[in-house]
């Protein structure tokens, strides 16, 4: 009998990330962040921090850290943020990396709408300024990059039903991907909106979308 070779792997469900909420904002933790602490929720290689949040209008948060990398990602509505002393902007498909020695203020410039964003921190500062960086998704079913020159990759990529795609890492890195809308099966797991995917020990991850317009987002890091 043919034995069938698994890549080892981790699932973070959606329904079972850390909470946090109140009245004007609301964090989803897939890895372990300030209250939140779970044994299987470390960091995944210097991947620390993937928190999906929703801030109300008019709202605003500070957060700090010292020589880390935060990527910013808008999913709904414009993110204002106050870097080094200056108000800037970042809208949907945009990523938004930063070094951060400090801190920095997330504002909603709404009056009336929330917004929705992914914060997501690297345990190594990334270069020296703030970079805005476009994230393609008028190419439908491929992984479009979005990265700094650096170790950490990032694509993300929006899928018709059925399409499928194939992303092969460096030897000794390891995959981690997040459905950001629809559904996914990846490398044989089923995941659905706001789960999350670790693999290591592979050569090749395949996706295949399960809905329609199923948006992804991966990461490739050293481990």
């Amino acid at each position: 009998m043919t034995m069938i070779h698994q890549t080892p792997a981790q699932i973070y469900k959606a329904q079972q990330r850390g909470l946090y909420e109140d009245s004007t904002h609301r964090w989803y933790a897939t890895l372990n962040f300030e209250s939140y602490s779970d044994p299987y929720r470390k960091p995944f290689g210097p991947l620390e921090i993937l928190n999906d949040e929703t801030l109300g209008p008019q709202q605003q948060l500070t957060r700090s850290a010292k020589q880390k990398c935060l990527l910013l990602v808008p999913l709904v509505g414009t993110l204002e943020f106050v870097y080094e002393g200056e108000t800037r902007y970042a809208e949907p498909n945009e990523a938004v990396w930063l070094p951060l020695d400090g801190g920095i203020t997330l504002k909603n410039p709404y009056e009336t709408e929330l917004i929705n964003f992914l914060f997501i921190v690297f345990k190594e500062p990334c270069g020296t300024e703030a970079s805005t960086i476009s994230i393609n998704l008028e190419e439908r079913n491929s992984l479009n990059p979005f990265s700094l020159p650096g170790a950490v990759k990032a694509k993300m990529g929006i899928f018709d039903g059925r399409s499928e795609a194939v992303y092969h890492p460096k030897e000794g890195n390891g995959i981690l991907v997040f459905v950001i809308s629809g559904a996914f099966e990846v490398s044989g797991r089923l995941l659905e909106e706001r789960d999350a995917l670790a693999l290591w020990e592979t050569t090749e991850a395949d996706m295949e979308a399960l809905s329609q317009n199923a948006v992804i987002l991966l990461f490739e890091v050293p481990l």
